[in-house]
């Protein structure tokens, strides 16, 4: 006998054209029982600190990877400290208005019309073009936006003229009544039992921003700070990590969104974030138990390193790592890589050589295939269902 789907559930945001956003929880059902049980007694990832931990690093790059910028996870925590200079300010700044609007979050201030505000006025401080800071009003842009990566999408919409389809924000004029909609909605008691129902709660919140695209830009950014902010404020800490899995699947990332805005079913997106989400947990119950076996303390760079490895597919080379890590980060020369990165984890006993291949990597250093040291991995088939090791 064929299951019944459980029916659809409209939800108090609507879309221009007076379409309705609606979920269905039965596609993403079993999956969030089994982020549930995942996270029942992961003391370590269910507290404020690791929260912190990744937020003031790893989770500004991804946040920024999202949008096509590569800054390697190192160069955040240099221009944090204020120990690297950089020629470009405009990079410098992106890390530092990331950096103080995760700060202004982590006060656990409400999410309101003015709290926005100087969220955003923090994340855009010496980012916009002159043109956009002219027409900004009060709270939200006055004029028409386009939405970045849209060209490479069929919205099914308008087209500009040179007849490329494109996909926009809200007319400017019903920008403050959807947001209001939206202060709404958050601040409604929707019935959350559990953590994972937060963070289904928050993508919701993540995409209706982006929907609306309130600002001429750092829109993105906004809308997942936002999410991020709400997690925090109910004290549901793991889920902030929601930025890795999007910038390993931004092609998806960017689909998904579209789907949803044609069919109005935000199910696709939510499972989306639900299943990304759920392999970043898997990588980090993974990279504590390394470095909880390991006698030498981890640094940030060991981790970031750790959490490539454990992205990629297939065989792993030094060579095959070099070109994962220059795909989301700025460049760097082989030699570099497999010395700052892979030699120190070669050292602490987590990663081994299995044989050599017939290339060198530079000079007479020998390319290598590596793996995990299979001691130092917890490989736990209870926990980790959606990581392929």
């Amino acid at each position: 006998m064929k299951k019944q789907m459980s029916p659809k559930v409209y939800l108090p945001l609507q879309l221009m054209g007076d379409r309705k956003l609606y979920i269905n929880s039965d596609r993403f059902q079993i999956l969030k029982e089994d982020l549930e049980k995942f996270l029942d007694g992961e003391k370590y990832m269910n507290s404020k600190s690791f929260s912190e931990k990744v937020l003031l690093s790893h989770e500004i790059q991804s946040n920024n990877v999202v949008e096509g910028y590569k800054d390697d996870v190192e160069t955040v925590k240099e221009v944090i400290n204020d120990s690297l200079e950089i020629k470009d300010p405009k990079k410098r700044q992106r890390i530092l208005n990331l950096y103080r609007g995760y700060k202004y979050i982590l006060e656990g201030k409400d999410i309101n019309k003015d709290n926005l505000k100087t969220l955003y006025s923090i994340l855009s401080e010496d980012l916009l073009e002159p043109n956009d800071l002219s027409n900004m009003g009060e709270y939200y842009r006055n004029n028409d936006v386009f939405i970045y990566f849209s060209d490479r999408l069929d919205m099914g919409s308008e087209k500009d003229d040179l007849g490329t389809k494109y996909d926009m924000g809200i007319k400017p004029e019903y920008i403050d009544e959807y947001m209001n909609k939206l202060f709404e909605y958050i601040q409604s008691n929707n019935a959350n039992r559990t953590p994972t129902d937060y963070y289904i709660k928050s993508q919701i919140m993540h995409f209706y921003g982006v929907y609306i695209h309130p600002y001429y830009d750092i829109n993105g950014r906004t809308s997942r700070t936002m999410s991020m902010w709400y997690l925090l404020n109910n004290e549901v800490y793991p889920y902030v990590i929601f930025n890795r899995g999007i910038k390993l699947q931004k092609n998806k990332y960017y689909l998904v969104i579209r789907d949803v805005k044609k069919y109005c079913n935000i199910s696709f997106f939510i499972n989306y974030m639900l299943e990304n989400v759920k392999v970043e947990l898997e990588k980090e119950y993974i990279m504590h138990g390394i470095a909880s076996s390991t006698p030498s303390k981890l640094t940030s760079l060991d981790y970031q390193t750790l959490n490539y490895i454990l992205s990629m597919k297939g065989l792993k080379t030094v060579s095959d790592f070099t070109s994962f890590y220059n795909h989301y980060n700025d460049k760097k020369r082989q030699k570099e890589i497999f010395e700052r990165m892979i030699v120190p984890l070669i050292d602490k006993g987590i990663i081994q050589e299995v044989r050599k291949t017939n290339n060198n990597i530079y000079g007479n250093t020998s390319n290598f295939l590596f793996e995990l040291n299979p001691s130092r991995v917890d490989n736990n088939p209870e926990k980790i269902k959606q990581l392929k090791l």
